[in-house]
């Protein structure tokens, strides 16, 4: 199975999936948006989800671009005033020095060892000089846990198509080997606290507490900001 027959089902009749990523969205965007208070940073989101994260910058009026393998993703964002494009990270089609800041979340995990290196020298390509990359990826996932059979054809695959597990060295590495300096690489958790229910929060607070302390229990993500 190829990555774009799995992001195309995500993207159709999977797309629900998305919905508990808002959160982690929800906490990257109010990242960027108080470090730029009143201005307009030209932003690039390189895979769309479903579209909750163009949607708030397209709302914040920042100039908001989009990039994503599947053109049923693209068309979404176009219609919510995004500009969208066709492609993958490894050969976006923008100028150098393009954007202010590129979100990245749950991508990296994706891509190959190749695409992981290109890929981020693309990014620095179209960086502004002090442009950032913020994003997310899981944290050191047990790849195995997520792996299963196609009952057709035998083939074993990652659910979700991840082909990197991270720790914080790794991403590190990764990240300065493309000339970027990292501001921070740090375990968070973004569980939904919009939930009203009392034992609600205290399950999404302790959840929050396990995943910055990077207990396994809570699913963590590392949350990485990195500057050119």
């Amino acid at each position: 199975m190829t990555q774009e027959k799995i992001w195309d089902y995500f993207q159709g009749e999977g797309l629900e999936s998305f919905s508990g990523s808002v959160p982690r969205l929800r906490f990257l965007f109010q990242k960027v948006f108080r470090t730029y208070g009143s201005r307009q940073p030209k932003v690039l989101n390189i895979g769309v989800g479903n579209g909750w994260l163009e949607s708030r910058c397209v709302g914040q009026k920042w100039e908001t671009y989009s990039l994503d393998p599947s053109d049923v993703a693209v068309g979404r964002v176009n219609r919510i005033g995004s500009v969208g494009a066709l492609g993958h990270i490894e050969a976006m089609p923008y100028a150098d020095k393009f954007f202010d800041v590129v979100f990245c979340s749950e991508v990296l995990e994706h891509l190959s060892n190749e695409q992981l290196s290109l890929g981020l020298k693309e990014v620095n390509r179209v960086l502004v000089k002090g442009g950032c990359l913020i994003g997310t990826v899981p944290f050191n996932e047990q790849l195995i846990d997520n792996q299963v059979v196609c009952p057709d054809c035998g083939k074993v695959f990652h659910r979700w198509g991840h082909l990197q597990s991270f720790g914080k060295a790794k991403l590190r590495a990764s990240f300065e080997a493309s000339s970027f300096e990292v501001i921070i690489i740090s375990t968070y958790a973004f569980p939904d606290f919009s939930r009203r229910a009392i034992k609600d929060k205290i399950k999404s607070s302790a959840r929050w507490f396990l995943g910055r302390i990077g207990s396994p229990i809570a699913q963590p993500n590392l949350f990485f900001i990195v500057k050119k």
